[in-house]
């Protein structure tokens, strides 16, 4: 494809375009180079970088004074370089995403349960789909590593590219608030959109509740009329995105939705309740764990409902024993309860805890932290929320970043309403700690990291995982 054809107008070199880039390391002969400014790095200061290893289009927001020394290179100054990268994308991989049922999940919590639900499903009817999420991609069951929840948009494009390679055409993604405003799904053409709900969440990014309320409604308005858009019908902000929703909407929730739930019934053992939808009454059993669970259940059974594969199946998958990674991960071992969780708001936590609060036998051990360089002020709530409930805390590290780990500590401290905790930064031994406090029956809840594996300290990634420690506790 020749570069004019991308771009829609006459340059100087209608040179024949190899690829797009984004990583002037990446570049090879005939690449158009985006140069974008990141939270580290700025595109721009690697243009002659990008020309010497054969880039012969740069695009920019800023002017470059050092163009006229390259005859044979176009530079292109646009308003805004993430979505000149998203529109050029979307023509250079000749709209990719339309030949996809492309399935886009958000809101704060639960896109991981939700996305890795409907994923599961597809494998457990022997159905093919690809997943895009927080623990990473998967083709069929082929892993890749990911360092974002939603890549960036040529990465999208070369997981739909590879999937149609094995015959793959359902491809289910969680889409974050980051993606979102960065313009990293902007022209893909989604099929499906779904909401789970919307609480504080990334602030040092939006900066206000508005701004990442208006990001999420900015998705579901970006569908259209031949669209289905799911909307968790309880959430304070139901009615703004079901005024901006272009595609038919479907709800799900308590009362008055199109998937409803009535009679739950919990246990740290597992969830049984009721289901109310347009095809019937179902009693639904499952091990997932609680009240926020049975809400992501609704949002996977509208989604499925949708696809046409709703089915005495559903019931028996969900009544199977499903393991997703990082999210209510229950191990039980030697009569108590490790609860591994990546709950890291205080929706999250307070969800988590109240329910383990409800089923629990006897204690309710915490261990959890906050992130560095990330949301201050949720810190202090997660202090009071945990406090509050738990019988002890044990606060810790989670990936502290460039922040002096102390400081973080301070902060949740100020919302701490008894002495009823402990500071251990080292989060393998807090949890060494809890281990030894607890007797059997108890509950130690941890909190925060989920599946991740690794610990942020300065710019490191240093290897690390919730699960793993505890597996290899000496009991």
């Amino acid at each position: 494809m020749r570069v004019s054809k991308i771009f829609k107008k006459k340059l100087k070199n209608n040179h024949h375009v190899n690829d797009l880039k984004i990583d002037s390391r990446e570049i090879y002969d005939n690449d158009v180079f985006f140069a974008i400014s990141g939270e580290r790095f700025d595109g721009n200061d690697f243009i002659v970088s990008a020309i010497a290893k054969g880039a012969k289009t740069i695009v920019s927001e800023k002017a470059w004074d050092k163009s006229d020394l390259f005859s044979d290179i176009n530079f292109l100054v646009v308003e805004d370089v993430a979505k000149s990268l998203a529109e050029a994308a979307k023509i250079f991989y000749q709209n990719l995403s339309s030949q996809f049922t492309l399935i886009g999940i958000t809101g704060t919590n639960g896109k991981t349960t939700v996305t890795t639900l409907i994923y599961k499903y597809f494998q457990y009817l022997n159905k093919k789909a690809t997943l895009i999420g927080t623990n990473g991609i998967y083709i069929m069951n082929n892993f890749y590593s990911s360092d974002n929840t939603t890549p960036h948009i040529l990465e999208i494009y070369r997981v739909l590219r590879e999937s149609k390679k094995n015959g793959v055409y359902t491809v289910i993604m969680e889409v974050s608030s980051h993606a979102i405003k960065l313009m990293r799904v902007y022209g893909l053409e989604f099929k499906i959109v779904l909401i789970t709900n919307l609480t504080r969440e990334h602030l040092d990014f939006h900066i206000t509740m508005d701004d990442y309320k208006y990001t999420k409604a900015l998705f579901l308005g970006s569908t259209d009329e031949k669209s289905i858009v799911i909307i968790n019908r309880d959430i304070i902000e139901f009615k703004l995105f079901y005024r901006l929703a272009r595609g038919r909407v479907v709800t799900y929730g308590q009362s008055a939705a199109d998937y409803i739930f009535d009679n739950p019934n919990y246990s740290i053992a597992g969830t049984e309740f009721d289901l109310i939808c347009p095809n019937g009454k179902y009693l639904v059993k499952t091990g997932l764990l609680g009240r926020f669970n049975i809400y992501n259940i609704l949002a996977f059974f509208s989604v499925v409902d949708a696809l046409n594969l709703l089915t005495f199946k559903t019931l028996e998958f969900l009544h199977a024993n499903i393991n997703i990674l990082g999210r209510m991960e229950v191990l039980k071992i030697n009569d108590k309860y490790f609860v591994i969780d990546f709950a890291h708001t205080p929706d999250g936590v307070v969800n988590v805890l109240e329910f383990l609060n409800r089923v629990k036998e006897n204690k309710l051990y915490v261990v959890v932290g906050c992130g560095g360089c990330r949301d201050r002020g949720k810190r202090k709530v997660i202090g009071s929320i945990t406090s509050t409930v738990a019988d002890l805390v044990i606060y810790t590290n989670d990936n502290p970043r460039e922040e002096a780990p102390e400081q973080i500590i301070t902060d949740i401290l100020d919302g701490v309403k008894s002495n009823n905790y402990l500071v251990i930064l080292d989060r393998k031994t807090a949890i060494e700690e809890a281990n030894r406090r607890a007797l059997k029956t108890d509950i130690i809840a941890i909190l925060g990291k989920g599946n991740e594996q690794y610990q942020i300290i300065n710019r490191e990634k240093i290897p690390y995982n919730d699960k793993k420690t505890v597996l290899g506790l000496k009991l």
